[in-house]
């Protein structure tokens, strides 16, 4: 084989993992319920305490992802998925397969109390990540910012 050949392998293997390694493709889409897109960005509003409670609904692509939902460090959650009922702090995380997916997966989650002091008074906000992802390229990362809607 000669240099030329070797040198153009060389650069197509190098395209091809630096694509793989940038690629991103969605392995599903998402759609919320009592989340609200205000000022170019996603807004779930939370109560006076700092609890709040939203719906996603996930329609996948890819079967066997995994969902990630990343809260504020301190805060408590509960997740709805299916029939189960799985309580936690800081991050959930699990395997999505198709056939096993909840029509909905409902999340509610209470900031803890300084940071909803924060938000409540400082009118502050706090931001709740929400990453799918499966190798090799399959990866998307969606942010929710909870803030407090004053009532008039």
């Amino acid at each position: 084989m000669n240099k030329t050949m070797l040198v153009l392998i060389l650069i197509t293997l190098s395209l091809l993992a630096y694509a793989v390694n940038t690629a991103e493709l969605p392995p599903a889409s998402f759609s919320y319920i009592d989340v609200f897109y205000t000022n170019n960005e996603s807004v779930t509003y939370i109560t006076s305490d700092g609890t709040a409670l939203f719906g996603l609904k996930i329609t996948p692509y890819v079967d066997n992802f995994n969902l990630e939902i990343i809260f504020p460090e301190g805060t408590s959650y509960l997740v709805r998925y299916g029939d189960e009922n799985i309580n936690g702090t800081d991050k959930f995380k699990i395997t999505v397969k198709k056939d096993e997916l909840p029509e909905e997966i409902y999340i509610q989650f209470q900031l803890p109390s300084e940071l909803a002091k924060e938000v409540v008074l400082n009118k502050g906000s706090a931001k709740i990540e929400i990453k799918a992802s499966k190798l090799p390229f399959w990866r998307t990362n969606e942010t929710i910012t909870a803030r407090f809607r004053k009532r008039e």
